[in-house]
């Protein structure tokens, strides 16, 4: 079994307002799931409480501890890509909005 255990009171801290603040989900189970550990769940009823594989425990408690907060969070470049390139757009969108209102 493994278990994350070595945390200090700040990284604590910084985990409860990330489970607790956080807009993203993920964050927040992810930030949620080393709490749990750190209070002696398993990574096998982790992976049942967050509805995940096991190795995706793995992959965040991995992450965590390479990277300690910042391992919490998405890396970037990941979820949905905008539709509009708002700076390449702008000026376009600024010229149908001022056609086409009333």
């Amino acid at each position: 079994m493994r278990y994350i255990i070595d945390i200090d009171k700040e990284t604590m801290s910084e985990l409860k307002r990330i489970m607790r603040d956080d807009k993203r989900y993920k964050s927040r189970n992810r930030a949620h799931s080393i709490l749990l550990s750190k209070q002696g769940k398993s990574v096998n009823e982790l992976a049942n409480i967050f509805d995940c594989k096991i190795r995706t425990i793995y992959r965040w408690f991995d992450s965590f501890e390479k990277n300690k907060i910042e391992g919490v969070y998405e890396l970037k470049g990941r979820g949905r890509k905008p539709k509009l390139l708002i700076e390449k757009d702008a000026k376009k969108i600024s010229q149908y909005i001022k056609k086409n209102s009333i």
